[in-house]
């Protein structure tokens, strides 16, 4: 017959090994998270410096003036289109008094 201090002992022990046991599964399941998370991490730099390449050639000068002139209709500024500042002032003033000149 087990004695009463030898079961205990006994069932302390079963109770340490299944503790154990647990511990490690929990331990290996953040593992493979841990791993999924970092794949997942070097996945989005991966994606951003795609991003960034990409980026960088869509905003090349060459090709922005490309599409302004040919899409958009817009043209280059002439040296006449560059007006004096006083110029601007005046005409302001003339228009909000209604004079006409």
């Amino acid at each position: 017959m087990i004695r009463y201090p030898s079961s205990l002992i006994f069932f302390v022990i079963l109770f340490t090994g299944i503790s154990l046991y647990q511990i490690k599964h929990s331990i290996t399941k953040k593992e493979i998270e841990l791993t999924q998370i970092k794949n997942n991490i070097k996945s989005a730099q991966s994606n951003i410096n795609i991003l960034k390449a990409e980026l960088s050639y869509l905003k090349r000068p060459d090709r922005i003036e490309k599409i302004a002139l040919e899409k958009l209709g817009l043209r280059e500024i002439l040296p006449t289109d560059i007006w004096n500042i006083n110029d601007l002032v005046n005409a302001t003033n003339i228009l909000s008094n209604g004079e006409n000149k």
